[in-house]
Formats: structure tokens, sequence, C-alpha cells
């Protein structure tokens, strides 16, 4: 194992254009505005993680340690070299692999072979939650040692509830292939629709996909689902905090951003009833257990009536969170 002299932080934010990972980065600029660090240097932003970009960045560095965000962790730089993990797709299960079939990304595989090559180069690895460690833990069992579980920083300020529509829904997703958001959000539809028949309230649900996006995932005749749009992290706090409530149903998330706000905002959010949900959603969690429209029905119609309590802490801090990784404090595990 290396160990660390004084020296800078070297952090590589590659890739990071959209989704958790886009917030991430916000997160830590945010983090390096309001902490003074001039021993952190920021790499990467608004590059695509492509080979070239991996090979300019192994240089000679004279950095006490190395961080990568991107999934990629370095291999040759002479530092201690800490790497996120957050890309369930280098991860699958052969079982995950069957029932997606073609919807896995066509450069998975060999990404796959690449993530977990450098990932033994790393000396840590940081990954958002424990059901991303079982991931990677039962994919690649010879990293499991170095694995550490850190929820991803998330800062918010309190938020009122006042205000808050209950026919009102906020689905926060990113539109991938492999997520097959037409088959899970045609169900939510479908579940809409019997709550509107039977609890007789108006629901509709705000979806932050472009109409584009919805067609081409057989949605365009969704009948309560209204697409607004790829929209800007500030926009989807506007619209969290006229809706009622957060519809969060993707399957195979590391984090999932949606859930952890919801549970800051003391908002109902309605996720599949699995330990990862749980972990992230907290007491905020309205969960469903099977992917048909009458439980998610019977799902929503439990979140009209619940009033999540307020978090007493954040337990996604942003500073504990950067302290750690950046070095600020002692890495103890």
């Amino acid at each position: 194992m290396k160990t660390e002299n004084t020296g800078t932080v070297l952090v590589d934010c590659a890739g990071a254009r959209m989704g958790g990972a886009r917030r991430l980065l916000l997160e830590l600029e945010s983090y390096l505005v309001d902490n003074r660090r001039p021993d952190v240097r920021v790499i990467g932003r608004d590059q695509p993680v492509s080979p070239a970009w991996l090979i300019q960045r192994e240089r000679p560095w004279r950095h006490r340690r190395v961080v990568s965000l991107n999934n990629v962790g370095f291999v040759v730089t002479p530092a201690r070299r800490w790497l996120l993990l957050h890309q369930p797709q280098h991860f699958l299960d052969p079982e995950e692999i069957r029932k997606l079939g073609g919807r896995v990304d066509r450069e998975i595989p060999w990404q796959a072979q690449v993530v977990r090559q450098a990932a033994r180069r790393s000396d840590m690895i940081v990954v958002p939650t424990t059901g991303m460690a079982r991931r990677v833990a039962m994919t690649a069992p010879d990293l499991s040692s170095r694995i550490s579980v850190r929820p991803n920083p998330l800062s918010m300020a309190p938020e009122p509830v006042t205000g808050r529509r209950p026919e009102v829904f906020l689905c926060p997703v990113l539109f991938a292939r492999w997520k097959r958001m037409g088959d899970i959000l045609r169900t939510v539809d479908e579940a809409v629709d019997i709550v509107r028949r039977g609890h007789r309230t108006e629901i509709e649900v705000l979806v932050t996909a472009t109409p584009w996006e919805a067609r081409a995932e057989g949605l365009g005749d969704a009948r309560h689902l209204r697409f607004i749009g790829r929209i800007t992290h500030t926009e989807v706090a506007r619209y969290r905090r006229r809706s009622w409530a957060t519809i969060y149903p993707t399957r195979i998330e590391s984090f999932g951003y949606p859930l952890a706000e919801a549970r800051l905002a003391a908002q109902p959010v309605v996720a599949h009833d699995t330990p990862h949900n749980r972990e992230v959603a907290g007491g905020a969690l309205v969960p469903f257990t099977q992917e048909h429209p009458d439980d998610i029905a019977d799902a929503i119609r439990r979140a009209l009536e619940t009033r999540v309590p307020p978090e007493p802490g954040n337990p996604f801090d942003r500073d504990r969170y950067f302290d750690w990784m950046l070095g600020a404090t002692e890495a103890t595990s």
C-alpha cells in the first residue's frame, strides 16, 4: 500500500455531463467554492471519457492522491489511487443481462473489462450504496477488500411542504435504453388511471424526458404522463416544490439522487420495495412490491395520504463526504 505524503489531490471528473454524475460534480464544485482547498486540482470538466483522455491524464503527476469520479481508475500515476464506481451496467449479473437482452449498450462488455482491470490498480474503491458494493463484490470478488460505502453527497436547503399539489407527481428519470423506461412508465400510466377512476383525483405525472424520447419508447399515447423535457437541476427542484410526491420506478441504480432528494425534502417517493431504495430513501419511501398497475396504484394512493417527517440531520452531508474523499480527514476504511 502506498503511503500519502503532503501535496495536492488531483480529481478527474471527465464524463460528468448528465444525471447523477453531473449532480456529483455540482456538489464537488460547490464544496470547493465554500471550502478553501488550494490543495485540490480538478481536471476533465466538459471532457468525454475516451481512450485518449485516459492516456493523457496518466502523466507523472506529483500528487499525494488521485481521484477518479468516472468509473475508470488511474493505473500508473504514482500516488494513492481512489476510484468512484457508480455505473451498474459494468457489474450486471448474468440474470440481469438475460432480462435486458439487446438493451445493454453495445460498448458495455469491453467497457466493463477496462473498468474492472483499472479498478484492480486502485487503493480505495468508493461506492454509493450497499447494493452497489454487493454488485461489485459479486462480479469482481478480488476488489472486495478495497470497497468503502459512502452515500453520494447532497446539499439541500429545507423546503416548505405547503404549496404542494396532490394532483402533481414528479418523475425525475434519465432515459437510457437499458433502463427500459417505456415498459416501466406504461405501467405507471395505467396505475394513475386506476387511481383517477377509483380515487377521483386528477393526478398527472411530470416526466423529465422529451416527447421524442417518449415516442421512441412507445409512450406517445400515454394519457397521464406529461413529458417536460430534460431539464436542469434547478428546474427539477422547482417542479419538486410544487409536486406532492416523487415517482422513481427505475429497476437498477447505483444511488438514485431523486430518492435522496425526496428524503431531504420530506416528500413521499413511490419506488420499488428493495433494500437499495430503503437505504437511500429512508422513511420517505412508499414502496410497491410488484411492477403491476394495481400495486403501483396502491402505492400512489398511500403516497397521497403520507406525511414524511423531516430528517433530523443530513445523511448525505456534502462536506463530510468530500473531506474524507479528498483527504481533509483521516481515511479509516
